[in-house]
């Protein structure tokens, strides 16, 4: 059987995204305004338009539609909005894109935006109601901030390391801002969404998988803000930072080598009993917080404390960096102690990558990566102490405690 070829499968496509828009603009009876056979021919022009490949064609059939659509619009004068309007301009540019030869992509890209815009028509009214009576005039503002700080300013920031040792990282330094604005931002939508103890739970793991440090900060942060929910915080900084151990058993997996084999009872220990701890934790502040029925909801987005983590990560990096550069390869265990209390996965990985070389032993390289977890646990204690008060820093704390005694107690027995 012969294949079709490029033009008609070209002029399927158009007619079939002027159908989508069609049949969702049909569906509509409370205007008057272009229906099914109307976009059917919208797009089979746009397509036309895209095979014949003449500029002035496509601009004069463009002129000619949005003529039409004038005088369409001045003989109904009570229609309310423009939105067909313009969806038929839109839907005329697709199929141009869809038929457009030698382009790649072109067509699954149109069908995709036409799929998008359509269920976007069909959301009308639960976009009304989410932008007049949901968001908040504060919620809109803080998330054009917290735009502002992922698409206008990491993309300005030099990629490279300066300075001594090459510590500071602009680029990678704003990450962990992001990272630390992201979890507080994520939580507040997903708490006023979900409710406070589904949000806050899926808030905690999401953060373990992003960043603990992130996570325990941003749940520290909130503590102190709203000191009647440090019981329900404290736990969900306790469950964010048991995923981390789980995840470094993942990245030594992907590291290959020995590693993985030799350091997984010690981070299935942790992860048992900080499950046990985490789980006894929520099971005791259930109803404690929140008993009035309203959440304890924040601002959305606050960019100073993630300002003043990114000067203490600068910090603690050059720190790492001047321990690596002075000790080397032998001084693993005083380098993740270091390295470790900022980002555990790469000094998990790096070691990981030793071991596997042979130029370091199991257990070693063992030692070195609960000693980084270790390190970065003290960091996450002192933030929690710091920005989360002494109640909510002694549950982590308790947690962390929990946690390396189980390690401990497995790698004695099994040495």
């Amino acid at each position: 059987m012969q294949h079709l070829a490029p033009e008609w499968i070209a002029m399927g496509e158009s007619l079939l995204i002027g159908l989508i828009v069609g049949v969702e603009r049909e569906s509509d009876k409370e205007e008057r305004h272009a229906g099914l056979r109307d976009f059917v021919s919208i797009g089979l022009a746009g397509g036309l338009c895209g095979l014949l490949q003449e500029a002035w064609i496509t601009v004069a059939a463009l002129a000619a539609l949005t003529a039409m659509l004038v005088v369409f619009r001045m003989q109904t004068p009570g229609r309310t909005g423009i939105t067909t309007e313009i969806v038929a301009v839109v839907t005329f540019l697709l199929c141009v894109l869809t038929a457009k030869p030698g382009l790649p992509h072109g067509s699954d890209l149109a069908i995709a935006l036409t799929v998008i815009l359509a269920l976007f028509l069909d959301a009308r009214d639960a976009l009304r109601r989410f932008a007049r009576e949901i968001l908040t005039e504060k919620e809109y503002w803080d998330t054009l901030r917290f735009l502002a700080v992922i698409f206008v300013i990491l993309p300005v920031l030099p990629d490279g390391s300066f300075g001594p040792y090459g510590f500071l990282s602009p680029r990678r330094i704003w990450v962990f801002v992001i990272l630390v604005s992201s979890i507080s931002y994520v939580g507040y939508f997903l708490e006023k969404f979900l409710g406070e103890e589904q949000g806050l739970r899926l808030t905690a793991v999401l953060g373990g998988i992003g960043s603990t440090t992130a996570a325990t900060l941003a749940f520290a942060r909130q503590a102190g803000e709203e000191p009647e929910r440090w019981r329900q915080l404290a736990s969900a900084a306790v469950m964010a930072n048991v995923v981390l151990n789980p995840r470094v058993a993942v990245l030594l997996w992907l590291a290959g080598g020995p590693l993985l084999r030799a350091a997984l009872p010690a981070l299935a220990a942790m992860t048992g009993v900080g499950l046990g701890y985490a789980w006894w934790l929520m099971r005791k502040s259930g109803g404690r917080a929140g008993r009035s029925g309203k959440l304890g909801l924040g601002n959305p987005f606050r960019i100073g404390p993630a300002l003043k983590f990114g000067l203490l990560f600068v910090a603690v990096r050059l720190a790492a960096r001047w321990a690596t550069a002075e000790f080397g390869s032998t001084g693993a265990v005083v380098s993740s102690a270091l390295g470790g209390t900022l980002d555990v996965d790469a000094v998990s990985f790096s070691v990981a990558g030793v071991a596997r070389d042979g130029q370091l032993s199991a257990a070693a390289g063992v030692m070195a990566v609960l000693v980084a977890i270790a390190a970065n646990g003290a960091l996450k204690t002192a933030l929690a102490f710091s920005s989360g008060g002494a109640a909510f820093g002694r549950v982590v704390l308790a947690g962390f405690l929990l946690m390396f005694s189980a390690a401990a107690a497995v790698t004695l027995v099994l040495a």
